[in-house]
């Protein structure tokens, strides 16, 4: 007994194509896979744009857009060098060339954008083949790396800061101890001789004078914020301690 045909068409289960027959639940599968793919594309934090073999962009994810502050439309057909100096484009052809990858971390490079701006990133080149192997473009992933750059640059001060506050400890402890011994020993001299030589009570109230000094800036020293520097002498720089100071913490 034959099969029942129930109203519904008839469709032919395969297709013949190029490469032989291909079924029609395939060409579903690989639909599906391309729409997944280009949804991943599009949605990618990550910075992607897809080159043609001359270097033109034939991709542009919004991300990349944000990036380098052009529109997808306005990129698209041009070549890379509309957002990146000839001597970094170089660099791309050099790594095309050794069809390699540089490294799984990429390489640290500049995009220039729409505004001028340098945007501090960090680029992966990867070659994009067909099913036969053959190279057809080039993917470019850029992790922008603004963020990690201010990062590093409060982690610098971070450091610079804590070292000059440590030398500050270091500083209060080592001259204080002297200094209090030096003190109290020119105190009481003065105390001794307070009806001798004029001259030498001066001079002895001159050195108590300049001993509270130092024990100020050692003081000043152990309540450093932020470090600010100031121009010395011969192009160096020297920590100025009252733009510097900016609490009211002190070091026993």
């Amino acid at each position: 007994m034959g099969k029942k045909n129930h109203g519904y068409p008839r469709y032919n289960s395969s297709v013949k194509g190029d490469s032989g027959t291909i079924s029609v639940d395939t060409m579903i599968n690989n639909i599906k896979n391309l729409d997944y793919m280009a949804s991943v594309f599009e949605s990618s934090p990550v910075a992607m744009i897809c080159l043609s073999g001359n270097l033109r962009v034939t991709m542009i994810n919004p991300t990349a857009n944000e990036l380098t502050g052009y529109s997808g439309d306005y990129l698209l057909g041009r070549r890379i060098s509309v957002i990146m100096r000839q001597d970094r484009v170089k660099k791309i052809i050099s790594t095309i060339r050794k069809k390699g990858i540089i490294s799984l971390n990429g390489y640290p490079t500049r995009f220039e954008n729409s505004y001028g701006e340098e945007v501090p990133i960090r680029l992966r080149i990867s070659s994009m083949r067909d099913e036969y192997g053959r190279i057809g473009g080039f993917l470019l992933t850029a992790v922008d790396m603004r963020e990690i750059k201010a990062l590093q640059v409060k982690l610098l001060e971070a450091e610079r800061l804590a070292a000059i506050t440590e030398t500050a400890i270091s500083v209060n402890h080592e001259i204080n101890n002297p200094l209090c011994s030096i003190l109290g020993n020119t105190q009481l001299m003065l105390i001794e001789n307070d009806d001798s030589d004029p001259v030498m009570l001066k001079r002895l109230q001159s050195i108590e004078k300049q001993i509270h000094r130092i024990q100020g800036i050692t003081d000043k020293l152990g309540r450093i914020a932020k470090p600010v520097l100031k121009e010395y002498i011969n192009g160096k720089k020297m920590l100025d301690v009252e733009a510097s100071t900016a609490s009211e913490k002190t070091f026993s």
